[in-house]
């Protein structure tokens, strides 16, 4: 079996990081059921997804970008006087 640590953050989201893997995984790379083999508590961060909603990020280069101008299918034709 795969050792996995368990990994909680303040904003109760947690995720498994991967300690070792065993080797079958190594043979196989197929991923056995993890077993945790620690649990840590990370009190003082956030994951990132929590993080944008809570300061979300400003693009000052959004205001520059501008979409095309709505072309017609047809190009347009001058008259040549």
């Amino acid at each position: 079996m795969c050792n996995y640590i368990y990994r909680e953050l303040s904003c109760q989201h947690h995720y498994h990081l991967v300690e070792s893997w065993c080797s079958k995984y190594i043979e196989t790379e197929r991923r056995c059921p993890p077993t945790i083999v620690s649990k840590q508590y990370w009190g003082n961060d956030i994951c990132s997804a929590c993080r944008e909603r809570q300061h979300p990020s400003q693009h000052p280069w959004a205001k520059l970008i501008q979409p095309p101008a709505k072309m017609s299918p047809y190009p347009r034709q001058v008259s040549a006087q």
